[in-house]
Protein backbone atom coordinates (compact mmCIF):
# COMPACT_ATOMS: atom_id res chain seq x y z
CA UNK A 1 0.00 0.00 0.00
CA UNK A 2 3.30 2.27 0.47
CA UNK A 3 4.21 2.10 -2.64
CA UNK A 4 0.33 3.05 -4.17
CA UNK A 5 0.79 6.32 -2.33
CA UNK A 6 4.14 7.43 -3.74
CA UNK A 7 3.00 6.60 -6.60
CA UNK A 8 0.31 8.89 -6.12
CA UNK A 9 2.44 11.50 -4.70
CA UNK A 10 4.69 11.05 -7.93
CA UNK A 11 2.05 11.66 -9.97
CA UNK A 12 0.35 14.43 -7.20
CA UNK A 13 3.91 16.43 -7.86
CA UNK A 14 4.55 16.09 -11.38
CA UNK A 15 0.92 17.65 -12.10
CA UNK A 16 1.70 20.69 -10.45
CA UNK A 17 4.98 20.82 -11.72
CA UNK A 18 3.26 20.97 -15.49
CA UNK A 19 0.73 23.20 -13.82
CA UNK A 20 2.92 25.71 -12.46
CA UNK A 21 5.95 25.88 -15.46
CA UNK A 22 2.58 26.16 -17.65
CA UNK A 23 3.40 22.88 -19.91
CA UNK A 24 0.57 22.77 -22.52
CA UNK A 25 -0.56 18.91 -22.53
CA UNK A 26 -0.91 18.55 -25.76
CA UNK A 27 2.76 19.85 -26.72
CA UNK A 28 4.07 17.34 -23.70
CA UNK A 29 1.64 14.79 -25.49
CA UNK A 30 3.15 14.53 -28.83
CA UNK A 31 6.54 14.77 -27.57
CA UNK A 32 6.55 11.76 -25.15
CA UNK A 33 4.31 10.11 -27.11
CA UNK A 34 2.02 9.59 -24.60
CA UNK A 35 -1.57 10.52 -25.54
CA UNK A 36 -3.46 13.61 -24.63
CA UNK A 37 -6.43 11.79 -22.95
CA UNK A 38 -3.93 9.62 -20.60
CA UNK A 39 -2.04 12.86 -19.67
CA UNK A 40 -5.09 15.02 -19.12
CA UNK A 41 -6.35 11.96 -16.65
CA UNK A 42 -3.15 11.91 -14.94
CA UNK A 43 -1.71 15.22 -14.83
CA UNK A 44 -4.39 17.97 -16.20
CA UNK A 45 -7.81 16.81 -14.23
CA UNK A 46 -7.88 18.36 -10.75
CA UNK A 47 -9.54 15.27 -9.62
CA UNK A 48 -7.11 13.12 -11.45
CA UNK A 49 -8.46 9.63 -12.14
CA UNK A 50 -5.20 8.06 -12.73
CA UNK A 51 -1.87 7.40 -11.55
CA UNK A 52 1.28 7.63 -13.67
CA UNK A 53 2.55 4.30 -15.17
CA UNK A 54 6.66 4.53 -13.99
CA UNK A 55 7.15 4.28 -18.08
CA UNK A 56 4.91 7.22 -18.66
CA UNK A 57 6.90 9.26 -15.71
CA UNK A 58 10.07 8.19 -17.39
CA UNK A 59 9.22 9.18 -20.71
CA UNK A 60 7.90 12.75 -19.06
CA UNK A 61 10.53 13.22 -17.31
CA UNK A 62 13.38 12.72 -20.45
CA UNK A 63 10.91 15.43 -22.57
CA UNK A 64 10.94 18.07 -19.89
CA UNK A 65 14.66 16.92 -19.24
CA UNK A 66 13.95 16.56 -15.07
CA UNK A 67 15.11 13.86 -12.92
CA UNK A 68 12.34 11.22 -11.70
CA UNK A 69 13.28 11.13 -8.35
CA UNK A 70 13.04 15.31 -8.11
CA UNK A 71 9.06 14.66 -7.74
CA UNK A 72 9.51 11.46 -5.27
CA UNK A 73 8.59 12.89 -1.20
Amino acid sequence: MKEENNTGNITKNISMYVSDNNINLSELARKSGITYSILYSSLGHKNRTRELRATELVRICSVLNVNPMDFAD
